[in-house]
C-alpha cells in the first residue's frame, strides 16, 4: 500500500524552517530500495545539507547542483518504482538526471527519461555528465522551456508516470506547468516539485520564488492529492 506522509505538511509561514526527512511512499523492505539508494544516503554533505555526487566512480568530477539528501533519496525511489516514462523539467548539469537514470538502470521495469532544459549549455552539460557515467542510453535530452514542452507532450498525447519539476523557482513558470500536468500525467502518477519547501517562498516580494504558491494555485484540487514533503521537495499524486 502506498504511504502518504500527511504529517509533513507545512503552511507557507513555516516553509524552510523545517526539512522533513526522507520517508518511503512505495512499499519495500526498509531501510533502502537497493544498494544504490543506500549509497546516495552515504554521499558527502560538505555543508551539512547538499549532496556531492561524482559523475563516475573512479576519478569522477562532482556534478554541480543543489539537492538535499532527502530530495535525492525521494527522487531515486519515485523513479525506481515509476511504472512508465519519466519527465524531468530542468536538468542544470545533470545531478538530478543522473539519479533518475541510476534508478532506471536498476529498476526491474524498463523505462526511459525525457529531460528538458531551457538553456542549451545545460542540455550539453547534462549529456556530457550522463556519458561519463555510462547512463546516456536512459535519457533523451531536449532544449525547451517547461511550459512549451508540457504543451507539446499533451498535444502528442504522451503520458508520464513520474514528473520532476525543477525548471524554475518563480511563480508563473511553475504555475503554467501545474495547469497542464493533468494532461500528461497518468492516473495514479506522481509529480515532485523541487524548492517547494524553501523559506524564500514566504516572501511575496521575492519575484524569483513562488513554487509553493504556484503548486497550490495551479494544480487542480480534484485531480491531485498531497503526498508529502521530503527535504525541500513536495510530492503530489494524480488521483
Amino acid at each position: 500500500m502506498l504511504q502518504q506522509n500527511l504529517q509533513s505538511w507545512l503552511p507557507v509561514e513555516r516553509l524552510g524552517e523545517e526539512t522533513p526527512p526522507y520517508q518511503p511512499t512505495w512499499p519495500f523492505p526498509p531501510p533502502f530500495v537497493d544498494p544504490t539508494q543506500q549509497a546516495i544516503a552515504r554521499l558527502p554533505l560538505p555543508d551539512g545539507a547538499l549532496i556531492q555526487l561524482k559523475d563516475r566512480r573512479w576519478f569522477g568530477r562532482v556534478i554541480p547542483g543543489w539537492l538535499r539528501q532527502a530530495d535525492a533519496l525521494k527522487l531515486y525511489e519515485m523513479a525506481f518504482f515509476a511504472p512508465g516514462e519519466i519527465l524531468e523539467l530542468g536538468s542544470f548539469y545533470g545531478l538530478s538526471t543522473t539519479i533518475l537514470a541510476l534508478a532506471c538502470r536498476n529498476a526491474p521495469q524498463p523505462k526511459g527519461i525525457i529531460s528538458v532544459d531551457l538553456d542549451p549549455a545545460c542540455t550539453q552539460a547534462t549529456q556530457a555528465t550522463l556519458r561519463r557515467g555510462g547512463l546516456a542510453r536512459f535519457v533523451t535530452t531536449l532544449t525547451r522551456d517547461g511550459t512549451s514542452a508540457v504543451q507539446e507532450f499533451a498535444e502528442q498525447q504522451r503520458r508520464f508516470a513520474f514528473v520532476f519539476v525543477d525548471h524554475s523557482h518563480a511563480y508563473t513558470p511553475v504555475y503554467e506547468v501545474c495547469q497542464r500536468l493533468h494532461q500528461i500525467l497518468l492516473p495514479g502518477g506522481f509529480c515532485l516539485f523541487h524548492d517547494y519547501n524553501d523559506i524564500r517562498n514566504q516572501d511575496v516580494q521575492d519575484e524569483e520564488y513562488g513554487v509553493f504558491q504556484a503548486v497550490q494555485d495551479g494544480l487542480e484540487r480534484d485531480a491531485f492529492e498531497f503526498y508529502g514533503i521530503y527535504g525541500c521537495t513536495g510530492l503530489y499524486r494524480r488521483r
